[in-house]
């Protein structure tokens, strides 16, 4: 069968989208945070400003991944949104998306109008 995608909610993408964005930013600012250390290593070799970075290391383990999740959510859902919104002002123009499935088709189960037997006698069960 063949179905055709002609419009995309924006607001079922928008909530999806900022959620997995947000997982993604946070996993990169762990990333940053867990860099943070090395960078500082070999700017160490560079000068003596580098003293000045001595005590952000634990610092930026708690701060980078909440900023980088707030910050990648929040740009990445907006880029989210207008893609949605071009595709459905291009769908409409030109025609959507067009998905062949093929599959085996379900087969409904059958379901007997009695019950199979009786139901045994409770009355003999004490708890």
């Amino acid at each position: 069968m063949i179905y055709e995608i002609k419009r995309i909610r924006i607001w079922s993408v928008v909530k999806t989208g900022f959620f997995v964005w947000g997982l993604i930013g946070f996993l990169f600012g762990l990333y940053a945070a867990a860099m943070m250390p090395i960078l500082f290593e070999m700017m160490g070799s560079l000068g003596p400003f580098s003293s000045s970075f001595e005590g952000l290391s634990p610092l930026m383990l708690i701060f980078l991944p909440i900023f980088y999740s707030i910050m990648l959510a929040v740009v990445g859902t907006i880029i989210t949104a207008l893609s949605v919104g071009f595709f459905n002002l291009i769908a409409s123009l030109l025609g959507g998306i067009e998905i062949d499935l093929k599959g085996d088709a379900i087969q409904p189960l059958e379901i007997p109008a009695e019950p199979p037997g009786e139901r045994p006698d409770d009355s003999n069960y004490s708890i």
